[in-house]
């Protein structure tokens, strides 16, 4: 087998973030060979076979070592994909050779429909064996540029599961608390393990079929909750037939039934959660990645650079200091997807960043900003006058999660002129990652003098976010004086047909609707380009969106 088309494998840690980027960018797989992705037409040009017959899902083994002399940090990065349709799994690290696990002549068995895999801090391997009602459990042992995975123990009693998650218990490299958790998919049920090293006890289950709370109809994927890398007592679940994602906690013994927000997607094949807790969706068949915050807010959405995603995996690193001996769980700043196998699509890496969006001042005697942020970040603001550049303020704001947020502007950084003052207020979000991406957003309005901020002159519509919106899309826009009772929000088709309308008691300065892409009668529309008018007597102002079902 040819070197150049191992590359791919393992190369998590490799794609370094830009400095100013997207939520999700893409990054090249090899770029020193000028590939993008890895895909079907690569493995046979690379070595004239096609390694994968259906790739399902990936996880990632990263192994990172800290010295205070050269060669300062070294990585070891294994990828390790499951093929259902092989009936096995393909693990390699970058550059190096690839092997195949199929378990066959060893003391666990062939494996049958391997699908979600989860992986935690020893380099265990779960591993839903669909096709043998049961979960296999694998120690993936890495020596230098090799992995070999060698069976421990079967989980039994399943039936047809198709994904598992992983829970250190919020105490990374302690035993004792870890716990599996098992979408049971031909159960319709979610079932909780006590993990030991030879084999692991039933603790909790929820579910059975149905469309309330505590039932599932065909729950498909599965994922744990986690703040500053630690696993919290959270679990996701998507429910693929009731189309919904479900939030359940683990707590006294129990799986407690939360709450629950729809997908937007008729089938989530995949969920994962990054180091800040916030939550990524695989829907293949609608091709696309949806974002949520740890609240199941949507945040961002990455589609049509994705080509029927059915898994998107954000790895995480065993990160050991040998100046002082620590040991820690770090999420990266990246991810894969595991698109449909084709020549054209396959295996991609995305760089994780953030973006500001919605950033508006609400002026009044408390003017306050507010924004939306599809990351963790650092936020600082920056205030200058108009007209000359000069900085007039600067503040930490601290660092915030993903989700929508506001912050009141003092009385000293709106500038003590007489008259009215026209300020821009400049608001920066870097990324909590490590050498992450940044974005900068701006936006303009008017102080008075007196510590407060003028409203505008004139209706400011702000736009829409997220777009494309799916499951829903917010829509902002600031409001003079002189206009909130003449003021109305419409929403129309293509053909101009108006779908929906907003109007009633809006405030002076910022307001906001949501739109659920339902129409006046609460029926939903169809997936397509929509404008919304915000009309103001006789003046009319104009946007659009793309809704997607």
């Amino acid at each position: 087998m040819r070197r150049s088309l191992l590359l791919v494998i393992g190369l998590t840690l490799a794609a370094a973030p830009p400095l100013h980027a997207g939520t999700f960018a893409r990054a090249s797989i090899a770029p020193d060979l000028g590939l993008d992705a890895f895909t079907r037409g690569v493995a046979r040009a690379q070595v004239g076979r096609d390694v994968f017959s259906d790739p399902w899902a990936t996880v990632t083994i990263s192994n990172v070592d800290v010295y205070d002399r050269f060669p300062y940090v070294e990585a070891r990065n294994f990828e390790i994909v499951s093929d259902p349709r092989w009936n096995r799994l393909v693990c390699g690290e970058a550059g190096r050779s690839l092997r195949a696990y199929d378990g066959a002549g060893g003391p666990l068995g062939s494996l049958s429909e391997p699908r979600g895999m989860a992986v935690d801090e020893q380099n265990r391997v779960y591993v839903a064996d669909a096709g043998h009602d049961r979960v296999v459990v694998l120690r993936a042992n890495t020596e230098y540029d090799a992995i070999d995975l060698v069976p421990l123990y079967a989980i039994g009693g399943l039936s047809h599961p198709y994904a598992v998650a992983y829970s250190d218990g919020g105490t990374p490299f302690v035993p004792g608390d870890d716990v599996l958790y098992v979408a049971d998919t031909g159960r319709n049920r979610i079932v909780a393990f006590a993990l030991g090293e030879a084999s692991a006890r039933q603790v909790a289950a929820i579910g059975d079929l149905g469309s309330g709370a505590g039932r599932f109809a065909g729950p498909m994927a599965i994922a744990t909750g986690r703040a500053n890398g630690a696993s919290t007592r959270d679990v996701y679940v998507a429910d693929a037939h009731n189309r919904r994602i479900v939030q359940l906690r683990y707590e006294s013994g129990g799986l407690t039934w939360i709450g629950e927000t729809a997908d937007g997607a008729d089938v989530v094949t995949s969920l994962d959660t990054d180091q800040w807790g916030n939550v990524y969706a695989a829907a293949p068949r609608q091709g696309v990645v949806r974002k949520f915050n740890s609240a199941l807010e949507p945040v961002a959405e990455l589609s049509g650079e994705i080509a029927q995603p059915k898994s998107f995996h954000l790895p995480f690193a065993n990160v050991r200091d040998h100046r002082d001996g620590s040991m820690r769980r770090v999420g990266q700043p990246n991810a894969v997807s595991v698109d449909r196998w084709s020549d054209a699509s396959g295996v991609n890496l995305w760089n994780l960043g953030v973006t500001i969006a919605g950033l508006g001042v609400v002026g009044g005697d408390q003017p306050s900003a507010r924004y939306t942020l599809t990351d963790q970040a650092d936020v600082t603001l920056e205030i200058r006058d108009a007209a000359s550049g000069r900085v007039v303020a600067r503040r930490a704001i601290g660092t915030e999660g993903a989700g929508a947020h506001s912050f009141a502007l003092l009385a000293s950084e709106l500038g003590s002129k007489p008259g009215a003052s026209d300020l821009v207020l400049r608001l920066s979000a870097a990324s909590s990652y490590a050498d992450g991406a940044s974005d900068v957003a701006q936006a303009s309005f008017s102080a008075v003098g007196n510590g407060s901020a003028a409203l505008p002159s004139q209706p400011v519509l702000l736009g829409s976010w997220p777009n494309p919106g799916r499951p829903f899309t917010r829509i902002g826009f600031a409001l003079p004086q002189s206009s909130t009772g003449r003021a109305s929000l419409g929403m129309f088709d293509v053909l101009g047909r108006r779908v929906r309308t907003f109007a009633g008691a809006f405030s002076p300065g910022m307001n906001e609707v949501i739109w659920d892409g339902t129409d006046d009668n609460g029926h939903a529309v169809g997936s397509g380009l929509y404008f919304y008018r915000l009309d103001v007597g006789s003046e009319r102002y104009t946007g659009r969106l793309t809704f997607i079902r």
